[in-house]
């Protein structure tokens, strides 16, 4: 899998087509620089127009040019080793898949985001963790923990959304509501993300790569690649990408607070 560092202004900016044509570019990254855009176009069943759209929101002059970026960073990247055919076939397709996902959304990371994160964990500023169940509240308390062990302190979780409403209410605005959702658009989170922005409280998200209402609430958005899934309507999408983005961001601020350098990027919050 070859992929290009994006940050979340870019992908802001695409339309839920051009999302579609990013995540085949990130599954498919070693065959687009072979191909011709009639036939990419062919692939992802849009026009050869919405292509070229989409070549110049990330930047490029052309698809040309993407496919000269694409192969510079395969040259970058160590190859996989062809080790599928000595397993199973359905094993190793789930195991692609997952490690497609993480090395995505290992692109989406980007030093302006990891420096607002950590101005505010340097802050004393009280941080929430909306908990709204199921297995999102696991992700929670995985932050949680982990904010714990760096020796965060003033964190608190949310396991309401009535009290979560009234806290956000009433909290100062030196304050950080961290929101994680798997689709960005589930009710509850959404709506504590407008109350949190109405109030003048910074929120920072954990979303997926797709327009979501949460990431457009967001005063720094973390960005993640998974695929939705349901099984006889129950969802069981993968959290592995989320789990992913949470270590980085903690591992990454232990490293900072090792070096004692400031993070490259990105602009401190006034009120932090």
């Amino acid at each position: 899998m070859v992929t290009l560092h994006l940050d979340d202004a870019v992908i802001k900016s695409l339309s839920n087509n051009e999302l579609n044509i990013l995540k085949f570019v990130y599954e498919h990254g070693e065959d687009v620089p072979d191909m011709s855009i009639q036939a990419l176009a062919s692939q992802v069943c849009y026009s050869s127009a919405t292509i070229l759209r989409f070549c110049k929101k990330l930047g490029y002059s052309g698809f040309a040019e993407l496919k000269y970026a694409l192969r510079a960073a395969a040259k970058k990247e160590p190859s996989r080793p062809d080790t599928h055919k000595a397993q199973d076939f359905t094993t190793w397709m789930m195991m692609d898949s997952l490690c497609s996902d993480i090395e995505g959304t290992s692109k989406l990371i980007s030093e302006d985001q990891l420096g607002r994160t950590f101005r505010y964990f340097d802050s004393s500023c009280p941080i929430y963790l909306w908990a709204p169940g199921g297995i999102t509240s696991i992700l929670s308390d995985y932050f949680e923990k982990l904010l714990f062990s760096i020796g965060r302190q003033n964190v608190y979780k949310i396991e309401s959304a009535k009290m979560g409403e009234h806290i956000l209410r009433n909290a100062h605005t030196e304050s950080l509501l961290i929101l994680i959702s798997t689709t960005g658009n589930f009710g509850p989170t959404v709506r504590l993300g407008k109350i949190a922005r109405m109030n003048d409280i910074p929120v920072l998200s954990i979303t997926p790569y797709t327009s979501n209402e949460v990431a457009g609430l967001a005063t720094v958005s973390f960005r993640f690649f998974t695929d939705q899934r349901e099984n006889r309507g129950a969802e069981f999408t993968s959290r592995l990408p989320v789990f992913y983005v949470i270590n980085s961001i903690i591992r990454c601020y232990l490293g900072y607070k090792r070096s004692g350098e400031q993070p490259q990027g990105g602009n401190h919050d006034s009120h932090i």
